[in-house]
């Protein structure tokens, strides 16, 4: 549904950038009524009845009504101006979620306004929001990083006019101006009964997504804006980063010290401390000397790498040296004729401006602890100022995009840097005069794709170009290997170019409680891979002592304190293990530290213990981000989209997830008592299943769970997480590497939970070139479990199989069982080698049963494409 209240708008021209696709499949068209009354057309999927007198929209599944626009007043605008507005009813029933980034302790936004405007919004307490409400992260009215105006009701029981089965829709706002979704909270005006949807400027375009369950919808709403490609492999593994890494002996004793600590990890994060003097695309050689020499040794010891790319290109002539230097990354941007690529000064209504604008990003001050001052040195309190002055790309143009994709050849064939993290994206500007919004001016002209417009009615795509930028100059520069980009901010469609980490967080139980609704949310929105800064980026209430610069300031000084409580950061560390993107980062220039191995024993054991678990599981999200490049389907699951039909899990949607179908995870998001600390909290398993707590092979498994089942009081340690697994699941597992690609060959072990039957898809590919995605380079597996008579049926089915895995065999470790009586591959018998050395060291098929956690190890050699296992029991 499209319209613009100006007269003569031009419908043929299309601006969208999050778009990709509307051909959502075969419609066959039935138009039912075409009179004055109304417009009646049935699609075979939904009916949708245009009202004319007065005008109003309804939509039906079949005869029962799932979506209507609200009676009278519905589709409104001002007369000359561009706010326009969408008022629908709020039936009983409904829930509503997605809406892509947003704070609050709730995953469900019932009963609040939200804002979509991308904020540089530091420690979620800065950002506009409605009269009289509060700030901080516990509200999700403020505006933040990433905008996707996604709206998705679910409604499990239906009731008066919308009476009739569960339906589930999503409405996708297709607007990058700054926008607004109310559901049903009257902060300005009676808002009983209803919601609405409006931005202050553009178009009032939207998308209507019918499903029977939120799955259809998210798959429509993918196929819409396009899903994301397959990531590096080590994406997954853990990741540590500090603003405050500023030299080449920081960076590498982080590296040694998890290493010597054996706290598996791939990715190290260098923030703009990299920079020769703030000058985006470079590195210092002051800082990092031998630069290339520094990332081989690092990529030796399996580290990848990362540096914060802004959009910023600093105007300022000096280099690191305070020698007069050119900056041939900008000068690139500046010489794309006939126009150059940078954005003028030139408001709305005021005619052309000759000169660039000039924005400032502050990156805080240097007290003391870092003897590199940038040039000119600025001083800034006792301190010095870690900012930069200077310019921005006009990203709308495609030859502006091309030529800043084509700047990354320094750090991707000099440097060697493996991945791009995308920083201050919306874009953040230090505010001014200019820029009270912390961003551009609302009326400078900038480029939409097709013509010159305030940004105020793009504002929230500049950011989406961007990555489109850096995706596409990547790919060309490093074709052969797949590349990521990890960003603070993005549209509708950022999925096609990069995950999200939400932004600058603050030590405190409260930032830890939202990271799980905000994630889920940010999967039911399309995007797969996010996660938040582990640990909290700022100090905030969980922080034990105030920072101080101890030392010789400029030389020798260290910073000392501002240090994350234990209980928190394990606990944190615990949780995250479970996100889809798992990265520690801090504040340097204000925290002492906040690795986990600083910490005194025994918080490097437990966090230890889960990130084991993390690498020792990759597999399962890799698989699931595999489902996520074909349906959408995100990574971390709300319990409503693996069991919607069970109406007791809206419930239990704020503290307990999935990954994938069948792992379900719910982590301590609240202080403990006692010393120790221990905390209790309550879980609820989905009715429809059995449930198993989670032993990891540790111990035999316990009695089932009956599904519905709320166990009120479950105690966990600080090195415990309740954890369980659906009856019947199939759990693929690995052998421990201190980070991913370590061992030559780490088979894989599939856990077979005993219970219904069910299938598993495992994809395997080689987890670091684009072979897979250029030349289908790739292998897919089916793998099921049937019970029989007696017994019980494995089979291993490959439904693709363009590609060898370097893995000579795997395990299937059938749980919660007897001796077996006999186990057979096909027809014939495998022997019982009796211990899992034995078992281990066998050159044939095997197996083994281990008595003490009463579980049968089979060992199978890989040279099938179609096997049947069976397994008897007296």
């Amino acid at each position: 549904m499209r319209f613009n209240p100006a007269r003569n708008f031009d419908y043929s021209v299309e601006t969208s950038v999050a778009v990709v696709n509307r051909n959502l499949g075969q419609v066959d068209l039935n138009i039912l009524q075409d009179d004055d009354q109304a417009i009646v057309v049935d699609t075979g999927k939904i009916k949708v009845e245009i009202q004319l007198q007065p005008y109003r929209i309804l939509v039906y599944r079949g005869n029962q009504l799932i979506n209507a626009d609200q009676p009278g007043k519905n589709l409104v605008y001002i007369p000359g101006k561009e706010v326009i507005a969408n008022f629908k009813v709020y039936p009983g029933g409904a829930r509503y979620f997605g809406f892509g980034e947003k704070a609050g302790e709730k995953l469900l936004k019932n009963e609040y306004t939200l804002t979509f405007f991308n904020f540089d919004n530091y420690i979620y307490s800065t950002g506009p929001i409605p009269a009289n409400n509060g700030g901080g992260p516990l509200n999700p009215s403020e505006a933040l990083y990433c905008s996707v105006p996604l709206l998705m009701e679910n409604n499990p029981t239906p009731q008066g006019d919308y009476a009739g089965a569960p339906y589930s829709y999503g409405l996708f706002f297709d607007n990058p101006a700054q926008s607004y979704i109310n559901i049903g909270t009257n902060d300005y005006s009676d808002m009983t009964g209803k919601y609405y949807f409006g931005a202050l400027y553009g178009d009032m375009d939207y998308y209507f997504m019918a499903g029977d369950d939120t799955a259809e919808v998210i798959q429509q709403y993918t196929a819409l804006t396009g899903r994301p490609p397959m990531p590096p492999k080590y994406v997954f593994g853990y990741h540590q980063g500090c603003y405050g890494y500023y030299s080449r002996d920081i960076l590498e004793g982080v590296a040694n010290a998890f290493r010597d600590a054996r706290i598996p990890i791939d990715g190290l994060h260098i923030d703009v401390d990299f920079q020769d003097n703030y000058r985006t695309f470079t590195s210092s050689e002051k800082k990092f000397p031998d630069v290339a020499g520094m990332m081989a040794q690092l990529h030796e010891n399996g580290f990848k790498c990362s540096t914060n790319i802004t959009p910023l290109l600093t105007d300022n002539e000096y280099d690191e040296n305070g020698n007069k230097a050119p900056y041939t990354q900008r000068d690139a941007l500046l010489s794309i004729n006939p126009t150059p690529g940078l954005i003028y000064d030139t408001l709305a209504g005021q005619g052309p401006n000759p000169n660039l604008y000039q924005g400032q990003v502050s990156y805080g001050t240097n007290n003391g602890n870092n003897p590199y001052l940038a040039y000119p040195p600025i001083q800034q309190g006792d301190g010095y100022a870690l900012n930069a002055y200077g310019n921005y790309p006009d990203f709308g143009r495609a030859d502006v995009r091309q030529v800043w994709g084509a700047q990354y050849s320094h750090l991707l064939k000099e440097v060697g840097m493996d991945m791009i993290w995308q920083d201050m994206t919306c874009p953040a500007i230090a505010p001014s005069g200019d820029s009270p919004y912390k961003t551009f001016p609302l009326a400078i002209e900038t480029n939409n794709g097709t013509a010159y417009v305030p940004n105020a009615q793009m504002h929230n795509a500049y950011v989406l170009m961007l990555l489109r930028a850096t995706w596409e100059g990547i790919n060309i520069l490093r074709p052969d290997k797949r590349n990521f980009i990890i960003a603070r901010g993005g549209y509708a469609g950022m999925q096609r170019y990069a995950g999200l980490w939400t932004g600058d967080s603050a030590s405190s139980w409260d930032f830890l409680r939202i990271n799980i609704p905000e994630v889920l949310n940010l999967g039911l929105s399309g995007i797969p891979i996010s996660g938040c800064d582990i640990g909290g980026f700022a100090t905030g209430d969980g922080t034990t002592s105030k920072a101080e610069i101890v030392g010789d300031k400029f030389k020798d000084a260290k910073v000392v304190g501002g240090i994350t409580d234990y209980e928190l950061l394990t606990r944190w560390m615990t949780l995250g293990s479970f996100l889809p993107w798992y990265r520690n980062h801090y504040d340097g220039y204000n925290k002492q530290f906040q690795e986990p191995y600083a910490y005194g024993e025994p918080v490097p054991t437990n966090c230890r213990k889960f990130v084991e678990l993390r690498y020792r599981m990759l597999q399962l999200y890799y698989d699931a981000m595999y489902q996520a490049t074909q349906t959408g389907l995100p990574i971390a699951r709300a319990l409503f989209l693996n069991d919607p039909q069970d109406p007791r899990v809206y419930d239990y949607l704020d503290d307990q997830f999935f990954i994938g179908r069948d792992f379900l995870v719910a982590p301590i998001t609240q202080p403990g008592s006692g010393n120790p600390p221990v905390a209790t909290r309550s879980v609820y398993l989905p009715a429809g299943s059995q449930w198993y707590a989670f032993k990891d092979n540790q111990n035999p498994l316990d009695a089932p769970v009956e599904g519905g089942t709320l166990i009120d009081s479950w105690v966990a340690a600080l090195d415990q997480a309740p954890i369980y697994v659906r009856a019947g699941a199939i759990l693929p597992f690995r052998e421990l590497e201190q980070y991913v690609g370590e061992l030559s060959e780490n088979p894989l072990t599939f856990n077979i939970y005993p219970g219904q039957d069910s299938t598993y898809s495992l994809y395997q590919d080689d987890g670091v070139t684009t072979q897979a995605e250029l030349h289908q380079t790739y292998r897919l597996t089916e793998l099921s479990h049937q019970g029989i008579p007696g017994g019980q049926n494995i089979r291993v089915r490959r439904v693709f199989d363009q590609y060898t895995p370097p893995e000579k065999f795997y395990y299937i470790a059938l749980l919660g069982t007897r001796a077996p009586s006999s186990v057979k591959l096909g027809n014939t018998a495998l022997p019982n080698v009796g211990s899992p050395d034995s078992l281990a060291a066998s050159q044939s098929n095997a197996y083994y049963w281990n008595e003490s956690i009463q579980i049968t190890f089979i060992k199978v050699f890989d040279t099938q494409p179609d096997l049947t296992v069976t397994a008897m029991y007296q």
